[in-house]
């Protein structure tokens, strides 16, 4: 469980991008708002890439800022892919399981199964010849791979090719499997994946309307 209480955050002196936020988010949850909203700023801190907030957040009832970075069981899928442009497609997913001391063989035997069930073959070879929905579908899929407990979501299909949309969507609906996923979406997105997610909508940094 992730509990957030009377969270502000501020990114300029004069304007609250979060305004006192108190939720908690047992579930798959999906937060929708423009820019403006405060709903990426949910993620990033969750994610700890944003720190300098005010209030309680607190995950599985240990205060996130005391949580070290190597002990946080999340996993954080940015809206702008971020990957070892120099490393091949296998590297990239085997990485994170490596720094975390999974076992060898077997993080290589669940690399290569993922690979083999999403058809990544057929992606190009080198990093820097993918798209950046290819690259997209990486990231997912080395969140995948990790299996942690909570999977963040940013804006994933804000600029996704449409023939990537179904790919996606049965790798998000296998993270369901083993993961709460807390994604964030512009506008409130009717995809299958998305569709037994609870909707927190949210405006000018404040909760506006929640629902499952």
């Amino acid at each position: 469980m992730i509990e957030l209480r009377n969270v502000y955050i501020k990114y300029i002196p004069d304007f609250y991008t979060l305004y006192d936020i108190s939720l908690i988010i047992k579930e798959n949850t999906l937060f929708i708002g423009d820019i403006y909203s405060g709903a990426n700023s949910l993620i990033r801190i969750l994610s700890k890439i944003d720190t300098d907030y005010k209030g309680i957040v607190t995950i599985d009832d240990i205060i996130l800022r005391d949580i070290k970075d190597k002990n946080l069981d999340l996993a954080y899928v940015s809206a702008e892919p971020y990957l070892f442009k120099s490393k091949s497609i296998f590297d990239n997913l085997y990485y994170p399981l490596k720094i975390r001391k999974v076992n060898n063989i077997e993080a290589k035997e669940k690399v290569e199964k993922l690979l083999i069930e999403f058809n990544i073959q057929k992606f190009p070879k080198k990093i820097k010849d993918m798209n950046i929905s290819e690259q997209k579908i990486l990231t997912l899929l080395r969140a995948l791979a990790r299996s942690p407990k909570y999977i963040l979501l940013e804006n994933f299909f804000e600029n996704l090719d449409e023939k990537y949309l179904d790919l996606s969507q049965s790798i998000i609906d296998r993270m369901k499997e083993s993961s709460i996923i807390i994604a964030c979406e512009n506008t409130d997105l009717k995809i299958p994946c998305y569709k037994d997610f609870t909707r927190v909508y949210l405006n000018a940094g404040s909760i506006v309307q929640s629902r499952s």
